[in-house]
């Protein structure tokens, strides 16, 4: 089991209805967009490390967690997950699977093909699938991208009205190459997975 570092954002945003990734260029077909989108997370985007509690809300299951280096991430437990078993301050071992973004939909007048309402309908309609056949939710957001990574293939965004950023992955190839149309500042729909943890367990040695 490999240490993997967190990264810096805490995955926290108002919800446009749901969380979702979507990609930025889409078939106007409503039938043919649900073809092609599989919503499949490949293991890649498995995050396994130690970390400390720091807030669980057992209404929603968001659990929001601490690395060694400080970095937070604000995680959805699974139904596996005992959240009865765990408190504030807790140090435990988790494993996770990374928000993957499964359609983008670009600003007005920008570069791509625009995405319908029917079309990330038939998106959000799929729940997206991780390794062992795990299933995570898949919602729509809207927020305004504040980073754009190509060398990793990610952008974060910020809801406009406030709040953390939210970082997406973009991991099919061809989605991969249309994030050079977007830029720092353009607001976007997206539809993506749900940052799911399928383990959140106390741990039996610290490493911090």
């Amino acid at each position: 089991m490999s240490h993997t570092t967190l990264k810096t954002k805490a995955a926290a945003i108002i919800l446009a209805g749901a969380v979702c990734a979507l990609p930025l260029a889409m078939p106007h077909n409503a039938a043919a967009q649900t073809a092609a989108v599989q919503n499949a997370i490949p293991q890649s985007e498995q995050v396994v490390f130690q970390a400390k509690i720091k807030k669980i809300n057992l209404k929603t299951r968001a659990v929001t967690l601490e690395g060694a280096n400080g970095q937070k991430v604000t995680v959805t437990a699974g139904p596996l997950v005992r959240l009865n078993l765990l408190k504030d301050g807790d140090t435990v071992n988790a494993k996770y699977y990374r928000s993957v973004a499964f359609m983008v939909n670009g600003p007005t007048g920008g570069n791509g093909t625009p995405v319908s309402n029917d079309q990330m309908a038939a998106a959000v309609a799929q729940p997206a699938t991780a390794p062992g056949g795990v299933a995570i939710a898949v919602v729509r957001i809207s927020g305004t991208i504040v980073s754009i990574d190509l060398s990793s293939n990610s952008i974060d965004i910020v809801n406009p009205s406030g709040g953390q950023i939210y970082t997406l992955d973009v991991t099919d190839p061809a989605r991969q190459a249309m994030l050079p149309s977007l830029n720092v500042g353009d607001t976007i729909t997206a539809v993506v997975s749900q940052t799911l943890a399928v383990e959140i367990t106390p741990a039996k040695k610290r490493w911090f």
